[in-house]
């Protein structure tokens, strides 16, 4: 399914008069927004409540309600409801039957609330979306602006992680990988954004006009970020770029070699850093062993099994609330068998929380963007190999195949980048495509920005009461069971 149903009288606002200029100030506003966020959220996170993965969510809720706030202006309205328009029928119906699906479910579950919550995160993330898809079409230096912020940080995670390994080793103590390090880059936001973005930060090179020494720092920033995966990657993030470097290479007709050299590359010199620091650093007596590595020798067989006991509790779900579902974010209220409070699979949460009919329309969305989006990768190397939409395309991929084994799309810093990087493919194919008028009735534009400032209000009034209540309430670090906020099971408010 082609999620582009027609296309756009929308050349870049450059050349669009009066009505275009009154474009430059949404679409710079969400560039840097976002932009921001993508800087500063895979190394730090505010701490705006007593709980790491609440101050992650949190941060997330901040920037998504304060891009809905663009939505006050009319140009950005009307670009929004032409991006809508521009849908093809079926996309369309699917984004209703999930959003009217899931509201119903929420409101007839045992916790309303929760489900509340996640019903208007979806709908701003929606929103965000063709947010990001206007401000992509209509500005293209947006994604200068999207790409530096990948890398800046990148950059930032390297800098706080050496800098912190070295104080530790110039005061002669052992580094430990609990913590400070997982502080700041633990499997919830380090891992599950690296899936996500691993292939785009080397992908600075090409979009900037960068001269040969700064394209060489953007390489070591991709190769050290790379390395840190190879540290304390999940298994998961490699299925993904596996599959990754698997189906994009085959529908490239031209570049494919290119590609694959400028992919692997800093692949192959993060895996050669890690190997050295694993020589000089972990062989040492004092040397605190890594996650992953446990993880991947000595956890596998558990870790598998905990996986599979999710998916069968899941299934059963599924088969005994069909069509509502147990309600959105409240799987961990009908599981406790593990400490998870969510199945560790996207499109089993789904349908299990949403029920067969709206999870199964949220399922065609994701099903009808990587169909979109590989269709993208195959026409655009017919003459000439264009790298961004390929590697875009290829972090699409690496990242829905984790969340097959992860279920990624729970957390904050994934869901963010999940939604830039729709938007980015999306509003790159609609600035290139042919044009023909898409005129947007009054209706519209006001049904559309009314439904994402409704959700922009009921997530801030939710979380504000969710603050209030766990205000006085004591931090349990063994309850890190998260869903929506950190302990996924709580429903006292």
């Amino acid at each position: 399914m082609d999620i582009l149903g027609r296309s756009l009288d929308l050349p870049p606002v450059l050349k669009w008069g009066a009505e275009g200029a009154a474009l430059v100030i949404p679409c710079l506003y969400i560039g840097l927004l976002l932009g921001l966020y993508l800087f500063v959220s895979p190394a730090w996170a505010p701490a705006m409540a007593p709980r790491m993965y609440d101050n992650a969510r949190l941060l997330q809720l901040f920037v998504l309600v304060g891009a809905s706030a663009a939505l006050i202006l009319a140009a950005a309205r009307s670009a929004i409801a032409s991006s809508w328009i521009a849908l093809a029928r079926p996309v369309q119906t699917l984004i209703a039957v999930f959003l009217g699906g899931a509201a119903l479910s929420a409101v007839l579950s045992p916790v309303s609330q929760l489900g509340a919550l996640h019903v208007a995160l979806t709908g701003l993330l929606l929103a965000s979306f063709f947010l990001v898809c206007m401000a992509v079409r209509a500005f293209p230096a947006i994604e200068a602006l999207l790409c530096t912020s990948l890398l800046a940080g990148a950059a930032l995670v390297l800098l706080e992680f050496w800098t912190t390994f070295a104080l530790h080793a110039f005061e002669g103590r052992a580094f430990s990988w609990v913590s400070p390090f997982l502080d700041f880059a633990n499997v919830r936001f380090f891992s599950q954004y690296q899936a996500y973005a691993l292939l785009i930060i080397p992908l600075a090179a090409t979009v900037l006009p960068l001269r040969r020494g700064a394209r060489l720092a953007v390489y070591l920033i991709a190769a050290g970020f790379w390395s840190l995966q190879f540290m304390v990657g999940t298994r998961a993030v490699w299925v993904g770029f596996g599959a990754a470097t698997c189906v994009v290479p085959l529908l490239l007709r031209q570049g494919r070699l290119p590609w694959l050299r400028a992919n692997l590359l800093p692949v192959l010199s993060g895996g050669l850093i890690y190997a050295l620091f694993a020589t000089l650093v972990l062989s040492q007596p004092s040397a605190t062993p890594i996650p992953a590595k446990n993880s991947l020798l000595e956890r596998s067989g558990e870790s598998s099994e905990e996986r599979k006991l999710l998916a069968r509790r899941a299934i059963q779900l599924i088969g005994d609330h069909p069509v509502m579902g147990v309600g959105p974010g409240q799987f961990g209220f009908h599981y406790s068998d593990t400490p998870a409070a969510h199945p560790h699979n996207t499109p089993l949460q789904l349908l299990a929380e949403y029920g067969l009919v709206a999870g199964g329309a949220g399922l065609g969305l994701g099903v009808a963007l990587v169909v979109f989006a590989l269709r993208r990768v195959r026409q655009g190397s017919a003459h000439k190999l264009d790298t961004t939409t390929a590697t875009l395309s290829a972090a699409l991929v690496m990242g829905l195949t984790d969340s097959l084994f992860s279920g990624n799309l729970t957390m904050p810093h994934s869901q963010v980048l999940l939604v830039v990087l729709a938007g980015w493919l999306v509003g790159r194919s609609q600035r290139m495509r042919s044009v023909e008028p898409a005129v947007p009735s009054r209706a519209l534009t006001t049904t559309l920005a009314g439904v994402a400032l409704l959700c922009a209000a009921v997530t801030a009034i939710l979380a504000l009461e969710y603050l209030h209540v766990i205000r006085d309430m004591p931090y349990p670090p063994q309850l890190r069971a998260p869903n929506f906020w950190q302990y996924g099971r709580f429903d006292a408010w």
